[in-house]
């Protein structure tokens, strides 16, 4: 039809009986004649199905907000227990549906004032928007079921990497493989790592915790236990390392916080570095003993807390051999060692073994006498040690 009339209305122009501003107007108003013809009867359908598409629309929207107060309940529960963040992605969406509720709300007003109304345009109009509404209505439904959950996936370890240096002697290595040995037995559920201050227990524990973050499938948190400690002051170091909020109230409420995301974490670890004293394990919000999902490792000086904080193994720390230690004082003086003298030399080796094999204070008198040649200094830092 449309190529008819095209045709017809050259041929007027070709004989000169229409003008082509006239031809121009007359080919538009044809071409919006037929997009009508041709939409008609989507519009009548509209028209006739209006108040139908209203109550499927209505329908849709109630399963919709079901999901929107279902998604919400988990979004309460989960984000509790588990100390995770809910995604971007899942405010948005909420966002979305509380935002197309809205549009609905608007779309029935409107069709509730022109229900008994012949208007046969804006009925086949409204019918349009209802039809636009119930697919994005139907799309948001799909959309909240969030196959990949609604929570981010928090990190293995429960912070950064620590910067650590290297750790000297064939002793401290197997001390190491002693404690992964232990780690990997799942049977053991706490491993208590004891020694003197200033033997290494911090230096060695940041290793392996660096380790197990790379390596382990656990989720791991190191905990610097506060000097004198109470419950409440572990409660916040232990919430601190989870990256947890917990309440300020009562003991009770802030380990009922801590059981319950480390209780819905599938496997975890907690380090707590400079156990001074035993605690009870309910009373902090650890799960208690036997408990195969966790691990806890700490070191303390005392044996006697080990032996009461049951541990099933404990791995125990001793001194550095001579040639060990020997070999940690040489690294700490760094490039000043290749200038020492002789004589120096033997003054070092005494300064060595003044050191009864602590790393700590080992380290330190490298450090003091880094860069020192004068063999004056030398015997004087002796003689004040």
């Amino acid at each position: 039809m449309a190529r008819e009339l095209q045709t017809t209305v050259l041929a007027s122009v070709a004989a000169g009986t229409a003008k082509l501003s006239t031809v121009s107007d007359t080919i538009k108003h044809v071409k919006r004649i037929l997009e009508f013809i041709s939409d008609f009867p989507e519009w009548y359908h509209h028209n006739t199905n209006l108040e139908e598409h209203k109550e499927s629309l209505r329908r849709k929207m109630i399963c919709l907000e079901g999901v929107k107060d279902d998604v919400e309940t988990q979004l309460q529960n989960t984000e509790l227990q588990s100390g995770k963040k809910r995604k971007r992605e899942v405010d948005h969406w909420l966002k979305n549906v509380r935002k197309k509720a809205d549009d609905v709300s608007k779309v029935e007003t409107a069709v509730n004032s022109v229900h008994f109304l012949p208007k046969f345009s804006f009925r086949a109009w409204l019918g349009s928007c209802i039809g636009e509404e119930i697919q994005e209505v139907t799309e948001l439904t799909q959309q909240g079921k969030f196959p990949e959950g609604l929570l981010l996936d928090a990190p293995r370890d429960g912070g950064e990497l620590f910067v650590t240096n290297r750790l000297v002697g064939q002793i401290i290595h197997e001390k190491i493989d002693e404690i992964f040995t232990s780690i990997n037995n799942p049977e053991v559920m706490v491993i208590g790592i004891q020694g003197h201050e200033g033997i290494g227990k911090t230096a060695l524990m940041m290793e392996v915790y660096n380790r197990l973050c790379a390596r382990s499938s656990h989720r791991v948190y190191y905990v610097n236990v506060p000097d004198n400690f109470t419950t409440y002051s572990l409660q916040a170091a232990i919430a601190t390392a989870m990256k947890v909020d917990i309440p300020e109230g009562g003991e009770n409420v802030r380990a009922a916080r801590i059981f319950n995301v480390l209780k819905s974490i599938k496997e975890y670890i907690v380090i707590l570095d400079g156990l001074s004293e035993f605690f009870r394990w309910e009373e902090v919000g650890i799960p208690a003993e036997g408990n195969a999902a966790g691990k806890l490792v700490f070191t303390s000086r005392s044996f006697d807390v080990c032996r009461r904080m049951v541990c099933q193994e404990t791995v125990v720390l001793d001194r550095l051999s001579l040639e060990d230690a020997e070999m940690l004082f040489m690294e700490t003086l760094t490039a000043s060692a290749a200038e020492l003298s002789e004589e120096v030399r033997k003054v070092a080796k005494d300064v060595v073994q003044r050191c009864n094999g602590v790393p700590l204070r080992i380290i330190d008198m490298g450090i003091q006498l880094r860069g020192v040649t004068d063999i004056n200094e030398w015997r004087n830092t002796l003689y004040e040690m």
